[in-house]
């Protein structure tokens, strides 16, 4: 066997053993898979009636309200935090947040980063770090720790996602988040303990009209800074 795969597969084995909040997504991966599956049917339903930017908007909220939904039973309830919208297992310490991604997602030895900027507000909530000279691909050791000691006080795991237009077909994994650039989009995540979801290479049917699917909703600017 490759010496890289013995390596990965040993790394993953002692993740699952060390790392008890990633084991607990890992045990609640078939719930988290069909809130992915469930937001696409949502957006298979759209038309070229729909707003164009209704794809995106229809497969965010489906996906969120079913995480809630299906990881309910498992401690988990819905956190919205100055329109911060989360998933959140107090007893566990663990938080999930929706994020649309780049091709990367899904790819064991990519590198995924956000495709949308993230507010001063989340950033801040989530305790993410500033690295503006970016060289994970060639120097991945200089990738700063995740920080569980943010407000939240929970573990965050962002549940990245891309759909490829041209495929038609979905990538997605959970990954901890850990430092943003300075246009505010996430860049460094958590290279040794991600969790890839197995989509099953299912092929998503995509409706003719371009909608617009990098749609990640971060509002802080209308948020009610009383609340």
């Amino acid at each position: 066997m490759n010496s890289a795969l013995t390596n990965n597969a040993q790394t993953e084995k002692s993740n699952q053993i060390e790392d008890p909040q990633r084991a607990h997504l890992v045990s609640n991966l078939p719930h988290i898979k069909e809130a992915l599956q469930r937001g696409l049917s949502a957006r298979k339903r759209m038309t070229e009636n729909n707003p164009v930017t209704s794809g995106g908007q229809y497969f965010y909220g489906d996906t969120i309200r079913a995480l809630r939904e299906l990881l309910k039973p498992h401690g988990y309830v819905r956190e919205s935090i100055r329109n911060v919208e989360l998933t959140i297992n107090k007893e566990e310490k663990i938080a999930i947040y929706l994020c649309s991604a780049c091709e990367q997602t899904g790819n064991p030895a990519g590198f995924p980063q956000s495709i949308t900027d993230k507010g001063d507000f989340t950033l801040d909530l989530l305790a993410l770090k500033f690295e503006e000279n970016l060289n994970y691909d060639l120097f991945p050791e200089t990738l700063p720790e995740a920080n569980t000691k943010n407000k939240l006080n929970c573990d965050v795991w962002f549940l990245l996602h891309n759909f490829d237009k041209n495929n038609n077909k979905l990538t997605a994994e959970l990954a901890r988040p850990v430092s943003y650039n300075k246009r505010g989009y996430v860049t460094g995540f958590d290279l040794e303990n991600r969790i890839i979801i197995d989509m099953d290479n299912e092929e998503i049917v995509d409706s003719q009209v371009d909608f617009n699917d990098e749609i990640d909703f971060d509002i802080e600017e209308v948020s009610n800074d009383n609340v």
